[in-house]
């Protein structure tokens, strides 16, 4: 990528210090007399149509100064009427968010300083994106993780208590205890697409689809996905207790918890998954949707900068 090619910066102030953080990228690249154009989000979903309307006016590549839930809804500005992601994007990511899952696991590195020297490198790789496509035509896009049961649960109630002086972290240790109180079990079907006859039902605490290895900032909870393989790594949590749950957090935190008789692994190119209660399903740690709901992956769907 030459470094006149112009950048569109989507900035989320209330991401970290992401208002700090591009006052300081902004004078490095007029300093460098690099082109760019920038917005800032006000509320949630701003990202989305900004980054629409930002590929829509043909810029280069379109940067996110952000977290992870503020890549997502870039991301989702990409997606197509037909549910695809559009072949002009490339995306850029200067990381300024709590749990910062999709930066770890694409190696981009966090400090500005650092990032900013790689997006001006500019060189790019293609990685996949998840498509989840809902009973009522809905189409969501994830670059790291989808997840149904408890872990949408927890997502959820943070995002109800999340905001003034209650941040991103105190909000999902409040969602967390708050889930664990109050969460049970749920009855989930699941079929996958390419292992005929494998249609099962069965008693879970979460299914999670993931992209990308890390979640919620220090779970390593996806230990073999990668970002390119053409693959969602998909851990199955089973009918797990919640004193069982909490005494095998530290695994979770190690990538051992693969390993315990009540977790299963796949890799698959898609799934169905369907349930007969309430199921709230998260993506990039934002609650998008209920199942039903089918997921798959766009292999090498995105140009990212990395």
């Amino acid at each position: 990528m030459a470094n006149d090619a112009p950048f569109f910066f989507i900035v989320n102030p209330r991401a970290g210090a992401g208002g700090r953080k591009f006052a300081g990228i902004a004078a490095r690249m007029r300093a460098l007399g690099v082109s760019y154009a920038a917005a800032a989000t006000t509320k949630p979903g701003d990202a989305r149509t900004l980054s629409k309307l930002a590929l829509g006016h043909g810029f280069r590549a379109i940067v996110c100064v952000g977290g992870d839930g503020t890549v997502n809804e870039v991301v989702n500005g990409f997606v197509t009427p037909e549910g695809l992601v559009d072949r002009r994007a490339v995306l850029g990511v200067i990381p300024s968010g709590t749990m910062q899952d999709f930066a770890r696991g694409a190696s981009l590195p966090v400090g500005r300083d650092a990032a900013l020297a790689r997006l001006l490198d500019g060189r790019e790789s293609a990685i996949d994106v998840g498509r989840i496509r809902f009973a009522d035509g809905r189409v969501h896009v994830f670059v790291n993780v989808v997840g149904a049961g408890f872990d949408a649960e927890v997502a959820g109630r943070a995002a109800d208590v999340r905001g003034g002086a209650i941040t991103s972290i105190p909000a999902h240790v409040l969602g967390f205890a708050s889930a664990l109180a109050a969460y049970q079990n749920k009855e989930i079907s699941l079929t996958f697409e390419d292992q005929p006859g494998s249609a099962a039902r069965l008693r879970c605490n979460a299914v999670i689809a993931a992209n990308g290895p890390s979640y919620a900032g220090v779970m390593n909870f996806a230990p073999g996905a990668t970002l390119d393989d053409g693959r969602l790594d998909v851990v199955l949590v089973g009918d797990v207790a919640k004193i069982e749950l909490l005494l095998n957090l530290p695994r979770v935190l190690a990538g051992t918890h693969v390993a315990h008789e009540k977790v299963t692994t796949y890799r698959v190119r898609g799934l169905s998954l369907e349930s007969g209660d309430d199921a709230l399903v998260q993506a990039d740690g934002e609650v998008v949707g209920r199942l039903p709901a089918r997921v798959d992956v766009l292999p090498g769907a995105l140009r990212l900068i990395r």
